[in-house]
């Protein structure tokens, strides 16, 4: 009998092969033999899913992060790539993404193969998913050669191949890709590790719901932080999944929202978020409302730095706008200006424009595109105050891909800004 350990190990891990069953680095080459590594079809024009903005938000983004000097921030440099890469295939780009991370210098070349195969295993094209899966495996080779290499990028790359894999029914080579991965992995609170791992729930059963749940319930007390968040992914991705079975949905919204009341705030928050998103698509609103409810107490009850609260706050008010709430999100987003202007000097000026980018974005959704605008214009500035230009660069490309993802067309005024500061970008770093 697998102990509570080694069936939660299963599940954070994503052991698709069963799911299926049951329904740094080498020293990075030069981005010319990167480019040269990925097949030619990796140069297609961007996919269906960008409109022209978007497209050209992203490769500004992109041009942004690639001006960091490979010698000396290399990482810094690939961390800021993927950024653009990884929001390209959130928009339904595939093509376009691959393209960019086919240009990356480092392991995250690997996590763009493998994410590639997936979207093409998804659309059908096997012989493309296979490709660049046996692309991504080579990454993963130069990562286990090197033994100066972090043993979780090789196995962050290696998840996303057993989740090719899986799509391709391969249930083999899956357990065999998965099954490489150290346990050690799990503890890091990484976005695309949890979100990789949770896609197994595409394949689970309702018959194997319940199960899911005792062997999480069993270990989720003495999980890592990484393991916590990776089940939290899960679990709302169930709630999706599961819906039209209240049992099962009700299980997964008492999990999050009440017997989970220990975890760090934020991590039940973005999977309460997705149950508020989840409750209003398939027209719940009265759940999805008491939903919402319960993310205000956890936000106004927990005590957050400005730059950490205020992306809560802004979320809460996309929230409620999207719910019909309209005066609450209007009389919440004046209130959260005000805060941001009595707290930015208290704000370390590299952190200010990622506290007020999301307010601004919120005003857009709420529909006042003009001030909207006006607050992401103030807060690309308050990017541009530090002297260095490591994290003006950080903060330009998070502005490009916060305005891509938001489907937002900036203003000429706007692109010109953005295009200048790409411009002047240089030393020192």
């Amino acid at each position: 009998m697998k102990t509570y350990l080694q069936l939660s190990w299963i599940a954070l891990v994503g052991s698709f092969s069963i799911a299926c069953s049951r329904d740094g680095g080498k020293p990075a080459a030069p981005v010319a033999a990167a480019d040269a590594a990925a097949p030619a079809a990796a140069g297609a024009p961007a996919g269906s899913g960008l409109t022209p903005s978007q497209r050209d938000l992203l490769q500004l983004a992109f041009d942004a992060a690639s001006k960091f000097p490979p010698a000396q921030h290399r990482k810094n440099r690939s961390r800021a790539q993927e950024v653009a890469v990884v929001a390209a295939f959130e928009l339904g780009a595939p093509e376009f993404a691959v393209a960019l991370g086919a240009k990356i210098a480092d392991w995250r070349r690997g996590c763009a193969y493998a994410d590639f195969a997936w979207a093409m295993a998804r659309r059908g094209e096997t012989a493309r998913a296979r490709e660049y899966v046996a692309l991504a495996e080579g990454v993963v080779r130069d990562e286990r050669d090197d033994p100066n290499a972090q043993e979780w990028r090789g196995d962050l790359i290696q998840l996303k191949v057993a989740r090719a894999l899986s799509a391709l029914g391969d249930v083999d080579a899956a357990a065999k890709a998965s099954g490489a991965i150290d346990q050690s992995s799990t503890h890091a609170v990484d976005a695309a590790w949890n979100a990789t791992a949770a896609e197994r729930v595409a394949t689970m059963t309702a018959e194997r719901a319940p199960a899911e749940f005792a062997a999480l319930d069993q270990g989720f007390a003495t999980m890592s932080l990484g393991q916590q968040a990776a089940t939290m992914t899960l679990v709302a991705r169930m709630h999706d999944k599961f819906f039209a079975d209240a049992g099962l949905r009700a299980a997964c919204e008492q999990r999050v929202a009440v017997t989970w009341d220990r975890t760090m705030p934020a991590l039940r928050l973005d999977a309460l978020a997705a149950m508020v998103r989840t409750c209003h698509g398939k027209a719940d609103a009265g759940r999805a409302a008491e939903l919402l409810a319960t993310m205000r107490g956890l936000v106004e009850g927990h005590r957050w730095r400005s730059e950490d609260r205020m992306p809560q706050v802004a979320r809460l008010i996309e929230l409620a706008s999207l719910l019909g709430q309209a005066d609450r999100a209007r009389a919440d987003a004046e209130a959260a200006l005000k805060a941001y202007q009595d707290e930015r000097d208290g704000i370390v000026d590299i952190y200010r424009a990622e506290t007020l980018r999301p307010l601004a974005l919120a005003w857009i959704r709420l529909g006042d595109r003009e001030r909207g605008e006006d607050l992401f214009a103030l807060a690309v500035e308050e990017g541009m105050e530090n002297p260095n230009s490591r994290p003006r660069c950080d903060d330009l490309v998070d502005a490009c891909v916060d305005l891509a993802r938001a489907g937002v067309d900036p203003s000429p005024k706007t692109w010109a800004r953005l295009r200048e500061i790409q411009k002047g970008l240089g030393e020192p770093w």
